[in-house]
């Protein structure tokens, strides 16, 4: 077992990452705690993937984070010992965080000694994968024309500029995935397609300037509520401020809904609302991911978003409920990503209203 500080490029993956960059850097869960009265170290466990989440994982993060002889969390006395002979494996302001690896395995501690209950994240790779795709990163994200000449560049994790046709800007953090893809946003493109997006939409595309890059990070810690900020009370007995996200799976088109929430003034991935299974659904329905987050249908049922269909649909050990959700109001919460759901599955707004009318 090795413990050394976090990388830069390290610090990225301390936090929710997408559907997509948790495949492709091997993420097999988050463990979330934080210290009683007694000191103890008290832990819950967030599976991300059951094909990675194997006994023999399961038994090392015991041994090598919880309850092991050598483990840095068992308790608060080791915790804080730690923390003030590392002193430099601190993030900007209170955070503190450490990469502890052993021969398979990644954990990127995440962790704040001044916050009280759960002041830990320990977010679990398969090291191997990580690896490689935090080096393939460092090549930066490429934004070209629809021509393929290459515009610019910018490193994983920074922001763009869009100015649309009229003239409004938007900022978007960007996220590598591969040479010919990167997420804007919540949204997944492959850079020519992005280009065109944004040629057919009399849109332009720069990097953030240094100078609102200084200011935003002036203004971190200082989250304002916005638009479409719905409040999550989780299984943990937390409460979030989160957003919600509209996309399609890959394989089916079928409606794909997740969660980001602010992270130190910018939006991280929380998780998936939904989960793609092999059974075919109708237009706005979605399985409803239960297992991860229990606390789901709550939270859709209370602010209106979507109702149970009374169906319900097995996968592996786990059943999972079929939600319609309402049209309207995701329109309102997610215009962008509803509308290419809408677009990419021939469901025309106006012809809808026609046929509700009839």
């Amino acid at each position: 077992m090795e413990i050394r500080p976090l990388t830069e490029a390290e610090q990225k993956y301390t936090y929710r990452q997408s559907m997509q960059i948790r495949g492709q850097t091997g993420s097999i869960g988050i463990l979330q705690g934080g210290y009683g009265a007694d000191h103890e170290f008290h832990s819950d466990f967030q599976e991300l993937s059951s094909r990675l989440n194997t006994d023999e994982f399961a038994a090392e993060l015991q041994e090598v984070l919880c309850s092991g002889e050598n483990s840095i969390l068992q308790n608060l006395d080791i915790m804080q010992e730690f923390m003030m002979q590392h002193t430099r494996n601190g993030f900007p302001g209170k955070e503190y965080g450490f990469r502890v690896e052993t021969e398979k395995h990644a954990y990127l501690v995440r962790c704040n000694p001044e916050k009280e209950g759960g002041n830990i994240e320990v977010h679990c790779y398969v090291k191997k994968w990580l690896d490689h795709h935090i080096g393939e990163a460092e090549k930066g994200i490429r934004f070209i024309n629809s021509r393929y000449k290459e515009l610019f560049r910018i490193a994983d994790g920074e922001k763009i500029t869009v100015t649309d046709a009229m003239g409004e800007k938007s900022e978007h953090v960007c996220r590598y995935i591969d040479e010919y893809h990167t997420e804007v946003g919540n949204s997944l493109y492959h850079i020519c397609q992005f280009a065109e997006v944004m040629e057919r939409n009399g849109s332009e595309y720069a990097p953030v300037e240094a100078e609102t890059k200084q200011t935003e990070e002036k203004e971190q810690g200082q989250e304002e509520k916005t638009e479409g900020t719905l409040e999550l009370k989780t299984h943990f007995g937390t409460t979030e401020s989160v957003t919600l996200t509209v996309n399609t799976y890959a394989d089916n088109s079928s409606l794909y809904v997740g969660m980001t929430t602010m992270e130190d003034g910018f939006p991280e991935p929380y998780g998936d609302v939904t989960v793609n299974l092999l059974a075919a659904v109708p237009p706005y329905c979605a399985f409803v991911d239960t297992n991860n987050m229990p606390e789901l249908e709550d939270f859709l049922v209370k602010n209106g978003i979507a109702e149970f269909t009374g169906m319900m649909q097995p996968s592996g050990y786990c059943n999972y409920p079929l939600y319609l959700f309402d049209a309207e109001k995701m329109r309102g919460l997610c215009p962008d990503g509803m509308a290419a759901y809408e677009q990419e599955n021939g469901l025309n707004k106006k012809q809808e209203k026609k046929e509700k009318s009839r």
